[in-house]
């Protein structure tokens, strides 16, 4: 395994987590407002799952093209999974220390910052239970590990060299 060539690449998910997290509530917030307002304080479910799914997949798809079209799957895989841990760990700290109101919360959710965009698999398991009644408890855990979706769109090629 070539350290040197990882070493040049772990950074890419990550700068695409936090870019695209510092872009995800203003993009959200103006798409519902458009769209997804019924009445004064009332939002559309339906709005709000769409734009939700739509943002992540343009992110996804926008990070690929810009910074991740050269990488092999490997390459990806040890990127995206630095933001995997990153959200869990976070996670299991807040968790850990109760800290989920309070000072303790807005500090928790300023550093899942880079995490926001990735908020789908949570807005549909909301979506289901709302709408349809059906509880999936790990669907909104599953947000964590929406960085792996890049793993797949890397080149196959195992080194380049």
């Amino acid at each position: 395994m070539d350290w040197k060539k990882f070493r040049n690449c772990f950074w890419r998910v990550p700068l695409l987590a936090f870019i695209a997290g510092l872009l995800y509530i203003p993009c959200y917030v103006r798409i519902v407002l458009r769209f997804g307002v019924i009445a004064p304080g009332e939002i559309d479910g339906t709005v709000s799952l769409l734009t939700s799914g739509g943002l992540m997949v343009i992110f996804l798809l926008a990070g690929w093209l810009i910074l991740l079209r050269s990488q092999t799957r490997r390459e990806i895989f040890v990127s995206s999974s630095l933001v995997v841990a990153y959200g869990l760990i976070l996670w299991a700290i807040q968790m850990l220390t109760g800290s989920t109101t309070g000072p303790g919360a807005v500090f928790f959710l300023r550093m899942g910052t880079p995490l926001e965009w990735m908020n789908f698999p949570s807005v549909l398991s909301l979506y289901l239970t709302e709408r349809i009644g059906i509880t999936v408890p790990f669907l909104g855990f599953l947000r964590f590990f929406v960085p792996w979706l890049l793993v797949p769109l890397g080149d196959r090629g195992n080194a380049r060299g």
